[in-house]
């Protein structure tokens, strides 16, 4: 039994994170063996880290750099970041049961820097990168001559506690002739659909324990009868996700990392109607 529990939670973290009914399992295997549940925190902290660690590593194969949506959904805390820098350069992380094992290439060890430090290079990098390509495609100045042609565009309100993810947003929206705002946190959210009246909203889910989500969001605005259209942005792509936001009537869900012109399509999609 525990190593059916193992299993689980194994296919559980590599999926993305613990749904309600693989709790249910957990809770059941857990009585049954009458395991302490010091001994269970161990074990599924592992296995946490260890996908989190793999996911990180196939990321960096693919040139990618920006970690910020793993870190917050496997919920990486500042005792799980010394944990993982020494476990990535000690030790090779143990693959996936269906790919074949890879040797993973030689770290050099690096002096430890302010966590500070580490975020803003996550940040800097991004920004560099689409800075780039938005002056390789020259989006800039079509958006420029959009608005000089157009007039006023559309409003978007864009919603999420990391600052990578809405300063990249931004930066795609307003690229393509929209005019953007932001929030960071779902009280901020509310007071400014009501204040500028986005014509659309891009809110994230999770904005940390105990605190109101994107769907707490979307709930209070309907039963102010504020008919904005409401799109989700999460790194949670299960489908008993999906299902529980199309049930409570949310317009549309995008998942992370956002995909430009998927992004781009979606506020074509709602703006139309």
């Amino acid at each position: 039994m525990r190593e059916e529990l193992i299993v689980i939670l194994k296919q559980a973290f590599e999926s993305g994170f613990i749904t309600s009914t693989i709790q249910s399992q957990i809770d059941a295997i857990k009585k049954k063996i009458e395991m302490p549940e010091a001994e269970y925190q161990q074990i599924e902290n592992e296995i946490r880290l260890e996908a989190y660690v793999r996911k990180v590593q196939e990321r960096e194969k693919k040139g990618i750099t920006y970690m910020g949506d793993l870190r917050k959904q496997y919920k990486i805390t500042d005792d799980d970041k010394t944990m993982i820098q020494e476990k990535m350069m000690s030790e090779p992380v143990t693959p996936h049961p269906d790919k074949t094992p890879e040797v993973p290439p030689q770290r050099e060890p690096t002096p430890e820097r302010p966590r500070k430090s580490v975020v803003s290079d996550d940040i800097e990098a991004e920004v560099k990168k689409r800075l780039e390509w938005l002056k390789q495609q020259d989006i800039l100045k079509v958006a420029a001559q959009s608005k000089q042609t157009s007039g006023e565009p559309p409003v978007i309100l864009v919603v999420d506690d990391n600052e990578t993810q809405l300063f990249l947003m931004k930066k795609i929206i307003e690229g393509y002739g929209y005019t953007c705002i932001t929030a960071d946190t779902s009280e901020t959210a509310i007071r400014m659909v009501t204040e500028k009246q986005p014509a659309m909203v891009f809110c994230d889910v999770n904005f940390g324990i105990g605190k109101p989500t994107g769907m707490d969001v979307f709930t209070y605005l309907r039963s102010k009868n504020i008919p904005v259209p409401f799109i989700l942005v999460s790194a949670f792509f299960q489908r008993e996700f999906r299902d529980q936001a199309k049930r409570i009537g949310i317009n549309d869900y995008i998942t992370k990392p956002v995909d430009e012109d998927h992004l781009i399509a979606t506020i074509k999609k709602y703006l139309a109607r």
